[in-house]
C-alpha cells in the first residue's frame, strides 16, 4: 500500500483521479497517470473505498449530503454584538492557523464538537442569530479566500453554543480547488447548497 501508507491521509475520486489530503502536512496532491491508475489496482486489491478518511479521523456518522441552504444565511435581524464575536472568533481562529498546525486546529474543534451535550448545555444564543451574524460579518470583513478559517470559527462558535455541527473540506478539478463548509444535518450553514454541491468531499469532521 505504497501510497497509502500515511496514518493522515484522506482521498476521494474525482472522476477518475485520485485526489489525496495529508492532515498532518496540511497539503493538497494527485498522482501523474501511470501511479494514478496503480493506486486505484491498489485500492481494489485492498477492498478500500474511492472516498476514505484516516482511521484517526472517521467520517462522523451523523453526515448526509447537503440537499438545502439555511434560511439564516439570507435572513436575520443584523445584531452588532453578535457580528463583532464573529469577527474576533474569525480572527483568532486565522491566528491559530498560522501559530499551530492544520491538524492540531482541527482536532482542537472535533473536541469541543464531541463534547457538547444538548441537554446539558444551554444555548446562549439560537443558532439562526449565529449564522446571521457570520453573514453579516461579510459586510466588514471580506470572506473571499477565508472559507477554512472562516468555516472553523463558525463551527467553534456554534459548538460552543451547544449545536453540533460538522465541517466539510470538498475539492474539484479543472482547475483544482478547495472549499470549506459548515453542515447541520444536510442543511448548508454558510454557503449556498449549490455552490458546495461543485465539490466532493474529502474530509468531513
Amino acid at each position: 500500500m505504497s501510497f497509502f501508507n500515511s496514518p493522515d491521509l484522506a482521498w476521494c475520486d474525482l472522476g477518475g483521479t485520485l485526489i489525496f489530503l495529508d492532515i498532518a502536512k496540511d497539503r493538497y496532491y494527485c498522482l501523474a497517470e501511470a501511479c494514478n491508475r496503480e493506486a486505484f489496482h491498489q485500492l481494489e486489491q485492498a477492498g478500500l473505498g474511492r472516498f476514505q478518511q484516516p482511521a484517526c479521523w472517521p467520517k462522523p456518522a451523523d453526515w448526509t449530503a447537503p440537499v438545502r441552504t439555511s434560511a439564516a444565511v439570507s435572513n436575520g435581524v443584523f445584531r452588532l454584538p453578535d457580528i463583532a464575536r464573529a469577527i474576533w472568533i474569525q480572527r483568532r481562529t486565522e491566528r491559530r492557523l498560522t501559530s499551530t498546525s492544520f491538524a492540531a486546529t482541527l482536532s482542537n474543534l472535533r473536541c469541543l464538537k464531541d463534547a457538547v451535550d444538548r441537554k446539558a448545555l444551554k444555548s446562549r444564543r439560537t443558532a439562526a442569530q449565529n449564522i446571521r451574524a457570520f453573514e453579516h460579518a461579510r459586510l466588514l470583513r471580506t470572506a473571499a479566500d477565508r472559507c477554512l478559517p472562516r468555516s472553523i470559527a463558525l463551527a467553534w462558535c456554534l459548538a460552543s453554543d451547544g449545536e453540533r455541527t460538522n465541517l466539510v473540506i470538498g475539492v474539484k478539478l479543472a482547475p483544482f480547488s478547495a472549499h470549506c463548509w459548515v453542515q447541520s444535518g444536510n442543511e448548508v450553514l454558510n454557503d449556498s447548497v449549490e455552490e458546495v454541491l461543485r465539490y466532493q468531499p474529502i474530509l468531513i469532521i
